[in-house]
């Protein structure tokens, strides 16, 4: 999402002199991908630290420097905090513990304790952006942030979803004559991802159906799975962003059994592919898709197995009309343009609220 807003900021009309841009070595691979020319900001420096590394960072020494600090993912670790500290804020674990039953005790201890100092860090933030409002409502709820704090900007799929002649081809295809469906996305323990190799067991064992799963896990997250995943799905690797249009379409549908999310782009960006989707029955899902997409329950394997043979049987050879539509909805959701007008707005009604121009 950073390498978006900053290609959709280039693109509109504003006063460049007045930002500085620190990056990543990770969003300046992506920028370069989508052919982006970072040095039309006048002031851009390559900046990779992470964590509670920048409390140390010698840039503490600069932020004196500006009047407000966007981190686009936040918490904002730096020891500093002398200018208005917006921050944007997507750590569902923060606000839901319900995912917490699939760890086991120490990765439980481990990560509340790790989410107890985001939070911490997280209260010190001046305002806050989310991407919709049951993530609001949460942050209010847990005392994070203040009441009239906290702005919603709505995701959307990047504007690459727009431009077919942006896409870029798969290292490794994805062929096989079974049906085909795949998840995009990190391995992070709320995506349960560990629940896939259960459900190709049961739809062979309970609907005769083979069915191949792909993902695209990193070198380090592929290693780390356990043998019964490795030897039961396929994985093409982690994709640069320009890849994953080429991915979605290379798929006969697309999976995303998450348990936790503030927001995801997937599920829309599935839809605007016009592929079909298996998805969670949660909140952070349907009040994305409607009845758009195919929802199951995702800590019961059999469940999800009988959603997607139900599909395979009965619907998919007559569903471009719903697809047709699925795709006009994630297209209309939002804009990658309009999210970074509206980052841009409540960067200008923050300067405001401290230049006393505004109540």
């Amino acid at each position: 999402m950073a390498a978006s807003f900053l290609s959709e900021v280039l693109e509109l009309e504003a006063n460049y002199a007045d930002i500085t841009v620190w990056i990543s070595t990770e969003i300046t691979r992506a920028m370069k991908s989508l052919g982006i020319d970072l040095r039309l900001f006048p002031n851009v420096e390559l900046v990779d630290v992470h964590g509670l590394g920048a409390i140390f960072s010698e840039y503490n020494n600069y932020l004196a420097d500006f009047d407000l600090v966007f981190t686009i993912f936040g918490p904002n670790y730096f020891r500093n905090k002398d200018y208005i500290n917006l921050v944007g804020f997507a750590q569902p674990w923060i606000l839901d513990d319900s995912a917490y039953q699939i760890l086991s005790p120490p990765s439980r201890i481990k990560s509340k304790l790790k989410f107890f100092v985001q939070k911490l860090f997280f209260k010190t933030a001046d305002a806050f952006v989310v991407e919709l409002e049951h993530v609001r409502d949460g942050l209010y709820r847990e005392n994070i942030a203040q009441r009239g704090s906290v702005y919603v900007a709505y995701n959307c799929i990047s504007s690459l979803y727009l431009k077919p002649e942006t896409w870029q081809t798969l290292d490794v295809d994805v062929a096989s004559s079974n049906f085909k469906i795949g998840f995009l996305g990190r391995d992070y323990a709320h995506k349960n991802t560990a629940i896939l190799p259960e459900v190709k067991r049961a739809l062979v064992q309970r609907h005769g159906l083979d069915v191949d799963f792909f993902v695209t896990l990193n070198e380090q997250e592929w290693d780390n799975k356990p043998e019964s995943f490795r030897s039961t799905i396929s994985n093409v690797g982690g994709l640069a962003v320009t890849q994953c249009p080429s991915f979605y379409q290379a798929l006969d549908a697309v999976i995303f059994p998450s348990l936790l999310e503030c927001f995801s782009a997937t599920p829309l960006e599935a839809m605007a592919m016009e592929k079909p989707l298996f998805a969670s029955d949660r909140r952070f899902v349907k009040d994305i898709c409607g009845d758009l997409v195919f929802y199951f329950d995702p800590l019961d394997p059999e469940n999800v197995a009988d959603v997607i043979a139900s599909y395979i049987r009965e619907q998919h050879e007559n569903d471009a009309e719903r697809l047709a539509k699925a795709r006009e909805h994630a297209v209309n959701f939002s804009s990658a343009k309009g999210r970074a007008e509206r980052y841009l707005e409540i960067i200008s009604s923050e300067l405001a609220k401290e230049h006393g121009l505004v109540s």
